[in-house]
C-alpha cells in the first residue's frame, strides 16, 4: 500500500511542482523578502527559512493529498482503514519531505557569508517534520470527511490550513479576551512551531503534533466508518476523547525544554547556577505582566517560561506570576509602558506593565519592562549578584576631551546605568583630581578623551593606575570637530598619552583604514545637482566579530595601538587594512574627504596589513577612538529601526571584565551572537557568492525536479510502447 502509494506521486507532476514551488518560495523569501544581500540588513538567522513553510504549505499540502484521493475512498483495498491512512500519510509525509531536506542548500549557502547555528538548524528542520506531519493528518481527514466532490475537499483543506496556520494572529487585531486567546494559541499550528526556528526543542510542542496526527488519522477511521456504514461504539468515541483530552492537559503541564543553540541562548547557564547557589535566604521573583501584552507580544511568555526555568535550577528561587496591580507598582515606582494596538474600527494606546520584581531578605530590585528574554539572564545575573555580595559597580566617567557628556555623550550614562552600573559624571574642573583620589580599586574609571586633562588630572589618573583602579580609556592623538567639520587636528600638550605610552599602549601617528568600512550617504554636489550618494568611507572601520566585539562593532578615526610589555590585544581590523600617514601639515595633517579619499591600499600607495584599535593590560582597556559612542555618531550608524549600541556593549563589556566579572559579561553577550555577513568583505567575492548562491537555490535545484520529472515520464512512455 505504501510502495503504491508512493509511486503514485512519483510519476505525478503535482509532486514536481508542489516541491518547486516549496524551494523557490522559501529560498526567495530568505534571501530576497528579508533583503539577506543588504548591506547592514542581512542576517543569517534561519528563522525566516523555517516560517516560510508553513506559508507554503497552505498549497502544498493540499496538492499531495489531492493525488491520494483515490486510495482514500477505495473500499476494495484488503487492509484495516487505519493501516490504509497510516500508508497514504506516510507517503505524503516522504513527498513533503524531499524538497525540504533540499532546502539544505540555504544554510550552507548562508555559512559561506557568516556564522550559522547548527542547533538551530537540527531543530528548525526537525520541526518542520513535524509540522508537515500534522497539516497532512489534517488534510487526509478532510479529503476523508468530505466525499462528494474531488475539488471541494481541496478547496476546503487550503482555507482550513490557513486558519488553523495563522489563527494566533486574531488577537493581534481583535480583543477576544484572554481565554479566547489561550484556545485560539493552543489549536494554532504556526504557534506551536515557533521554539523548534529559534533553536529549542519544546516538549508541548512535540506532542501537541505527535497527538494531533494521531487524532486526524483517527478522525479519518471514524469518517469512513460512517461513510461506509460501519458501527463505531460511542463508548470508544467518548473513551478516546477523555484519553486526548487527559494527556494534553498532563503534558502540558509536564513538559521539558532543550536548547540547542550553540551559545545556549535560552537555557539558564552555570554562571546563574553558581551563583544562586550562593544563596543563604530564599530568593523571589514576581512577574508583572498586563493580558494585554500577551495578546499583542506574544514573546512575552518566554519571559515568564525563562523564568519558571531559572526559578527551577534551586530550591531557594520562588517565581509567581501576578496580573499587576497599578496602585502597588506606582509605590514602587514601576511606569507602564504605552503599546498600540488596533482593532477593526480603531486604533488606541495601550499602558502595559512587564516588570520583574527581585525579593532577597529585605531588600529588592526591579526590571522595570521586558519584552523579550535577549538580555533578560544578564540583567538578572547582575542584580542578584548585587542584592547578595552588596557590592556596587561605581563608574567615574571623566570629561577628558571638553565635550559635555550629558550632551555629547547622552547615551553612555543611561546605558551604564541600563547594565547595572552607578556612573557619575566627573567635568573636567577643580575637582577632578579630588573624585580621582577617592577611587578604590572596587571603583572604576570611564575616560573619554584626553585632550582637555590638565597635567595634574592625568597625572591623578597615573596614580589611580597605580592603585590598581580599572579603567577604560578612549582616547586618541588627533581631534575631529563632527559637528561642523571632519578635518582633523593634532593634539597639543595631550599630558594622558605619554601616561598610557609608559604602561604599554603606544599610539601610531597614523590612521588606520580598511576595506571593511562603513558606507556614509552624503550630498553631493550644489544646488539643482544636489544628490545623495553612499560611498564607503574606509576611516569608520566596521570591525568583524571577534572575541572581544561578538557582533562586531563600528570605530571611527582611528590610529594604531603599538603594544609592548603586558598589553595584549582586544580589536583588530581585517588583513586588507592600510595606515594613512601624518603629513607635515598642520592645517591638513590627513585626508578625510568621503569623496576623494582613495578606497584600498594600492589606490593610497600603502600595503594591507592587521592593525590594533583597541587593547588591554588586565587592569586598562584603551580604545583609539574617543568617538565610539558619542551620540552624533551612533545616529550616523543606527537606522530607523533600532540604535546601533554594539559599542556601548563594548565598553560595558570591559568594565565588568577589568573588575572580575567576566562571567557576568559573558551573560551580556550570551544572546548578543553575530548574525552579521562578516566572512566576505570584498565586494566583487561577495558579488560572485551572491551569484553562486542564486544559481544553486533558484536555478539549479529546480532544474533538478524538472530534469528528474522527465527522466520519469520519458521512461514511463517508452515501457507503455513496449
Amino acid at each position: 500500500m505504501l510502495k503504491t502509494a508512493s509511486f503514485m506521486l512519483l510519476i505525478d507532476p503535482l509532486f514536481y511542482i508542489s516541491s518547486i514551488i516549496t524551494i523557490l518560495f522559501c529560498s526567495f523569501r530568505f534571501f530576497f523578502a528579508q533583503k539577506f544581500f543588504v548591506s547592514g540588513i542581512g542576517t543569517t538567522d534561519l528563522r525566516a527559512l523555517f516560517q516560510s513553510v508553513p506559508y507554503v504549505s497552505i498549497v502544498t499540502v493540499p496538492l499531495l493529498v489531492f493525488r491520494l484521493r483515490p486510495i482514500i475512498f477505495d473500499d476494495s483495498v484488503p487492509f484495516s482503514p487505519i493501516r490504509k491512512f497510516s500508508s497514504v500519510l506516510l507517503s505524503s509525509f516522504f513527498a513533503f519531505a524531499v524538497p525540504l531536506l533540499f532546502l539544505i542548500s540555504v544554510p550552507v549557502c548562508v555559512s559561506s557569508f557568516g556564522d550559522v547555528d547548527a542547533g538551530q538548524v537540527a531543530s528548525g528542520f526537525f520541526g518542520v517534520l513535524l509540522y508537515g506531519l500534522c497539516a497532512l493528518s489534517l488534510v487526509i481527514f478532510l479529503f476523508a470527511a468530505i466525499d462528494f466532490s474531488p475539488s471541494i475537499p481541496l478547496l476546503v483543506s487550503i482555507l482550513i490550513l490557513a486558519a488553523v496556520d495563522f489563527i494566533h494572529l486574531v488577537p493581534l487585531y481583535l480583543q477576544i479576551g484572554s481565554f479566547l486567546t489561550f484556545i485560539l494559541q493552543k489549536i494554532s499550528f504556526a504557534w506551536h512551531f515557533d521554539s523548534f526556528g529559534k533553536g529549542i526543542v519544546d516538549s508541548r510542542n512535540l506532542i501537541f503534533y505527535a497527538f494531533s496526527s494521531v487524532m486526524f488519522i483517527l478522525l479519518s477511521v471514524f469518517a469512513e466508518c460512517r461513510r461506509t456504514g460501519k458501527k463505531i461504539s460511542p463508548v470508544t468515541v467518548s473513551l478516546f476523547a477523555v484519553i486526548f483530552l487527559f494527556s494534553s492537559l498532563a503534558f502540558d503541564r509536564i513538559y521539558f525544554r532543550s536548547d540547542f543553540t550553540k551559545t545556549k541562548r535560552f537555557s539558564v547557564s552555570e554562571t546563574s547556577k553558581s551563583l544562586v547557589a550562593k544563596l543563604s535566604s530564599p530568593l523571589r521573583l514576581t512577574y508583572y505582566r498586563s493580558k494585554e501584552l500577551k495578546e499583542l507580544y506574544p514573546q512575552s511568555s518566554d519571559v515568564s517560561e525563562y523564568l519558571q526555568d531559572f526559578a527551577e535550577i534551586s530550591s531557594n528561587v520562588t517565581f509567581s506570576l501576578e496580573k499587576p496591580d497599578v496602585e502597588k507598582l506606582s509605590r514602587m515606582k514601576i511606569q507602564g509602558q504605552q503599546i498600540q494596538s488596533n482593532s477593526e474600527t480603531r486604533m488606541e494606546f495601550v499602558t502595559v506593565y512587564s516588570a520583574v520584581v527581585i525579593q532577597y531578605l529585605e531588600k529588592q530590585t526591579i526590571i522595570p519592562f521586558v519584552l523579550s528574554t535577549s538580555t533578560l539572564e544578564y540583567d538578572l545575573a547582575q542584580r542578584i549578584q548585587q542584592l547578595v555580595t552588596e557590592n556596587y559597580r561605581k563608574v567615574l566617567v571623566v570629561e577628558g576631551n571638553g565635550r559635555d557628556v550629558a550632551e555629547s555623550y547622552s547615551y553612555v550614562v543611561p546605558h551604564l546605568a541600563s547594565r547595572g552600573f552607578m556612573p557619575e559624571i566627573a567635568h573636567a574642573d577643580d575637582s577632578l583630581v579630588e573624585k580621582i583620589n577617592e577611587l578604590s580599586e572596587k571603583d572604576e574609571l570611564l575616560v573619554l578623551g584626553s585632550s582637555a586633562l590638565t597635567y595634574e588630572q592625568a597625572n591623578a589618573l597615573r596614580e589611580a593606575f597605580d592603585r590598581n583602579v580599572p579603567a577604560f580609556v578612549a582616547t586618541s592623538p588627533y581631534n575631529v570637530p563632527v559637528e561642523t567639520e571632519w578635518q582633523i587636528t593634532k593634539n597639543k600638550n595631550d599630558a594622558l598619552l605619554p601616561i598610557l605610552n609608559s604602561r604599554g599602549f603606544a599610539f601610531g601617528r597614523n590612521l588606520v583604514e580598511d576595506l571593511s568600512c562603513f558606507p556614509v550617504s552624503m550630498q553631493s554636489g550644489e544646488g539643482s545637482t544636489a544628490e545623495y550618494v553612499t560611498v564607503n568611507y574606509p576611516l569608520w572601520l566596521s570591525i568583524l566579530p571577534q572575541e572581544a566585539a561578538k557582533q562586531g562593532m563600528t570605530v571611527f578615526w582611528a590610529s594604531p595601538i603599538l603594544l609592548y610589555g603586558n598589553t595584549k590585544p582586544l580589536i583588530t581590523t581585517t588583513k586588507y587594512a592600510w595606515l594613512q600617514n601624518e603629513t607635515e601639515s598642520e592645517q591638513l595633517p590627513f585626508l578625510t574627504d568621503p569623496f576623494s579619499i582613495p578606497k584600498s591600499a594600492s589606490a593610497s600607495d600603502a600595503e594591507n596589513g592587521q592593525y590594533v584599535v583597541a587593547a588591554t593590560d588586565g587592569k586598562i582597556t584603551v580604545l583609539s577612538d574617543q568617538y565610539s559612542t558619542l551620540s552624533l555618531m551612533t545616529g550616523f550608524i543606527s537606522n530607523d529601526v533600532a540604535v546601533d549600541f554594539r559599542n556601548y556593549d563594548f565598553m560595558c563589556s570591559q568594565l565588568l571584565r577589568l573588575r572580575g566579572d567576566g562571567e557576568i559579561a559573558d551573560l551580556m553577550e550570551k544572546t548578543r551572537v553575530s548574525n552579521t555577513l562578516y566572512k566576505i568583505t570584498d565586494s566583487e567575492e561577495f558579488m560572485d557568492e551572491r551569484f553562486r548562491t542564486i544559481a544553486l537555490n533558484f536555478v539549479v535545484l529546480p532544474s533538478f525536479f524538472v530534469a528528474a520529472f522527465v527522466i520519469i515520464f520519458v521512461k514511463r512512455r517508452r515501457r507503455i510502447e513496449k
